[in-house]
C-alpha cells in the first residue's frame, strides 16, 4: 500500500491511497446458470404462541442445487412444512424478535436439506390489538459458492 500526501494551496490537505489487492484475497465471480428451479409454498393463518401469540403467514421459496436437479433428488415440501411446524412449536425463547426466529429457521432448514442452494422465508405477522400494524421478517440465505434465488 502506497501513501502520498499532497498539499493544496490553502490549509486543506489531500490524502491519496493506492491500494493493491492480490488475486488470492479477491473472490471469484460465481457464474450462475440461466436455468433455475424454485419451489414455493405458503402456510397461511398459522397460529403461534411466540411473543404472546400471533397469526402468521409464512412464505417459503428455495432454489435447488444443480446436483439435486441432475439427480432428481428434490425434497418433498410436506416434511419441510412439518419441520417448520416442529421448529415453531419447540422454539425455546418466546421473547426473541421475529427476525432472530426467522434467521434460525432458515439456518435449520439449510442444515437439514442440502438440496437447497438458497432459501427465502418471509414471516408475516398479522395485526393484533396490542400491535395494530402488519409486520414481516424476510430472510434470504444462499450457500457459499451457490447461486441466489432470483424471483
Amino acid at each position: 500500500m502506497k501513501y502520498r500526501l499532497l498539499s493544496a494551496s490553502t490549509s486543506a490537505l489531500i490524502l491519496s491511497f493506492n491500494i493493491s489487492i492480490s488475486p488470492a484475497l479477491s473472490q471469484t465471480v460465481l457464474k450462475c446458470e440461466q436455468h433455475q428451479e424454485v419451489f414455493t409454498f405458503q402456510m397461511s393463518n398459522y397460529p403461534i404462541q411466540h411473543q404472546g401469540g400471533a397469526i402468521l403467514n409464512v412464505k417459503v421459496a428455495y432454489r435447488m442445487t444443480p446436483e439435486a436437479i441432475a439427480q432428481n433428488t428434490y425434497p418433498d415440501f410436506v416434511p419441510i412444512r412439518k419441520d417448520i411446524d416442529k421448529f415453531f412449536v419447540n422454539y425455546p425463547n418466546e421473547a426473541d424478535f421475529w427476525e432472530i426466529l426467522n434467521k434460525k429457521l432458515v439456518q435449520m432448514l439449510l442444515d437439514k436439506y442440502p438440496q437447497m442452494a438458497s432459501l427465502s422465508i418471509e414471516i408475516g405477522v398479522t395485526p393484533t390489538v396490542q400491535e395494530p400494524l402488519y409486520r414481516s421478517s424476510i430472510v434470504h440465505s444462499t450457500r457459499p459458492q451457490r447461486c441466489p434465488l432470483s424471483l
